[in-house]
């Protein structure tokens, strides 16, 4: 397959079946990505030969393919996708162990349930025999995969879970490249008190899954540090899709800021019902699924000024032994997807040469020999330093952007690498 509109086809085809094979996409000339077998290109798990004799490592994992998290669950396919396909078409892997390895993937859909996802994690090890996970999306999903992992001793590498209690299982399995969820919040909630209208109080509307209730958290700690008076402080249900009630209530406590700890769907949600309910704050920032362009498509005008953290920059210039520099990356997705990626594509580009750092420089190819590696790796991507503390979560700090009409998408803190000036306070709708 060549060229854009080919590969996009195929993508559709194989998601719709649950399940996505890489090796014929990605230059392997074997039989895997038929999706019979799960996509695999052998039939003895993670290490096999492709149809013209290619020795092969097949990494596996579950991703949110459907429902409410799909596009974000598509940021990472893309990325897993792209990476891995330049990995081979520039001559696979020279591992440690004196030979050489192309790449495969099966990635199958979860819908971003986590007993799915569970049952995906064990079938890819009991029947495929894969040794390498792909972690899934969602904090409430990657807890449960990565006790799969650790029962099962296999290395598990993902972008897409930030809660603390991921980390804090004592599970040597299990590597996380998003800062932990208690984090997302700390640099918004800095450049608000950095403002010469510094904010007096705040609100908090907390969704009930594990990574948002653990942002909420993060975020409670951060302003028992300040002056700043939590005057609303709402939990809701996952499944809702109307906020004006909890909106409602932070209209009329007269909260000068205010952060949404939730995904996506909740942030359009928002975006839309502060318009309704008139809800005027000085800043109003969404945790995850704020700073996409379907955000924006979907939240149009309404998603201005909007705030979202990111623990990487679309702009940034990071060495990468795949791409070569970041901008190579991001016009690699550009011209594939014809979108601009963000950090969970960064993220997922990551996750994968996680792996192939590890396989390059262990001498033996096994489950223990590239965990023991990858706890103690560092090297650059294009999502910047890649290392891991010791409970396996990457070291990196959130930068803040906005969407400001003029100039759309931008960096707005720290300052020294900041694109623009925050536009703090927002106007009042009455003012748009």
């Amino acid at each position: 397959m060549t060229g854009k509109q080919d590969r996009r086809a195929f993508l559709k085809v194989a998601g719709s079946t649950g399940v996505l094979g890489l090796t014929g996409l990605a230059g392997c000339s074997g039989d895997g990505g038929d999706g019979g077998d799960g996509g695999s290109g052998d039939d003895g798990g993670s290490t096999g030969e492709s149809g013209s004799g290619t020795s092969v490592i097949t990494l596996g994992g579950s991703m949110s393919l459907t429902g409410d998290n799909a596009d974000l669950g598509q940021l990472y396919k893309d990325a897993y996708e792209l990476t891995i396909q330049r990995i081979n078409e520039s001559g696979g892997i020279e591992a440690g162990d004196g030979n050489t390895y192309e790449l495969d993937m099966v990635l199958r859909d979860d819908g971003t349930d986590a007993s799915q996802s569970k049952s995906i994690y064990q079938e890819l090890i009991d029947r495929e025999g894969i040794d390498y996970l792909l972690g899934p999306y969602s904090s409430t999903v990657t807890l449960p995969a990565s006790a799969v992992a650790a029962q099962n001793q296999k290395p598990m590498v993902e972008g897409g879970g930030a809660s603390p209690e991921i980390f804090a299982q004592g599970n040597e399995w299990i590597f996380g490249l998003l800062p932990t969820a208690n984090k997302y919040a700390k640099s918004y909630i800095d450049m608000c008190l950095a403002q010469d209208s510094a904010p007096e109080s705040i609100a908090i509307l907390a969704e009930d899954g594990t990574f948002s209730q653990s942002t909420a958290e993060g975020a409670r700690n951060k302003i028992s540090n300040t002056d700043l008076e939590l005057v609303v402080d709402q939990t809701f249900p996952s499944d809702t899709s109307d906020l004006s009630t909890n909106l409602g209530r932070v209209r009329d406590s007269g909260a000068d800021i205010l952060l949404l700890c939730a995904h996506q769907k909740h942030n359009i949600i928002l975006a839309n019902q502060m318009e309704s309910q008139d809800v005027n704050v000085d800043a109003a920032m969404g945790t995850v699924g704020s700073l996409n362009d379907s955000f924006k498509d979907e939240a149009g005008a309404n998603g201005d000024y909007m705030y979202g953290p990111s623990s990487w920059a679309v702009n940034a210039d990071f060495d990468d032994p795949v791409f070569g520099k970041t901008g190579d990356f991001v016009s690699g997705i550009e011209e594939n997807y014809d979108y601009t990626p963000d950090y969970h594509s960064a993220a997922g580009e990551a996750v994968i040469l996680t792996f192939m750092n590890a396989f390059q420089n262990v001498d033996e190819l096994n489950p223990t020999a590239v965990r023991d590696h990858i706890h103690q790796t560092e090297f650059s991507t294009v999502y910047g330093t890649v290392t891991f503390d010791d409970s396996g979560v990457i070291d990196k700090n959130m930068l803040v952007y906005q969407w400001q009409p003029e100039s759309d998408l931008q960096i707005v803190y720290p300052d020294n690498v900041a694109q623009s000036a925050p536009v703090y306070p927002m106007p009042d709708w009455s003012e748009r």
